[in-house]
Order: structure tokens, then sequence, then C-alpha cells
């Protein structure tokens, strides 16, 4: 139940308390990020990968073959904890270093076959949460979203 208070917010009505709707908005956000990281999380177990591990891995299958460099720049961390993610997945069988055809001090990172396999999973999957998830929500209504979260990471 929505109610406005004296100051012409909208709030929700809840059980003990009335609570802002931004509030509440904030809660469900917690709720839908805590909900999506233990799903992923499990899913990720599974394949013996962690979340860090699988995010390389996909920045490699949009990508391609890049430099540790750009590597650590497209996932926003140093290049000392790449070269430690690229260190495991390379042991592994996931990624694979290789001389950069034209600038010999740099080593390209590449997904092997195991990993370009395991990402295209990965990435169908995203794509048939994402028409579960959103499937049934009139376009309209997922713009509108979609905008609403763009502000809120501008925020972030």
């Amino acid at each position: 139940m929505r109610d406005v208070d004296d100051t012409g917010e909208k709030r929700e009505s809840h059980d003990r308390a009335s609570v802002p709707l931004r509030v509440v908005a904030l809660d469900r956000v917690f709720e839908v990020a805590a909900r999506l990281g233990d799903m992923m999380e499990r899913a990720l177990e599974e394949r013996g990968l962690s979340t860090a591990r699988a995010e390389v891995l996909f920045v490699l299958h949009q990508r391609g073959p890049i430099v540790q460099r750009e590597l650590s720049q497209a996932l926003r961390c140093t290049p000392r904890h790449v070269t430690g993610l690229v260190d495991s997945l390379e042991a592994q069988g996931w990624v694979a270093r290789t001389p950069h055809p034209k600038d010999r001090r740099a080593t390209l990172v590449s997904l092997t076959e195991r990993g370009e396999k395991a990402a295209a999973r990965m990435d169908t999957e995203r794509r048939e949460t994402a028409a579960e998830l959103f499937g049934n929500v009139p376009a309209p209504d997922l713009a509108t979203f979609v905008t609403v979260l763009d502000q809120v990471l501008d925020r972030i």
C-alpha cells in the first residue's frame, strides 16, 4: 500500500512503519543483487570458476585475444590481479598466452577451445535468463527500468 507523506514523497506502508519509496527501491535492488549473485555463484562453482575468473572468460569472448594490460582495464582491476587470474585460468586450461605478433614485449591472452565453449555457454545462459526474467515485461517498462538502473549506476 502506498501513501504520500507530508513532504509529498510517496511511501510504501509496511506492518511496522512507513518507509520512503526510494528506500524500498534500494532494498529491492539489494535483494535482486543477492539473489542473482547466489544464482551466479552456484552456476560458476559447478564449472570450477569464480566470478572474477568467469568475467575474464567473458571479456575474452567479447573482445578476442588481448594483452593483459587491456584485460586489466576492461576488468577495472590491477595488472597484478589479472596476472593471478590468468595464471590460474591458464593452469586449468581455460586460457592460453601467446607472444604478441607485433610487440615482442607483450603477450596475448586468448581463450582455449575449452574456454571458448564455456564462455559461449555462459553467454547463451545469460540470454536465456534475461528472457526468463524480463520476457513478459512490456518494452516501455523495460526501457524505463534500464534508464533508472543507468542513472543509479552513474551515481555509484
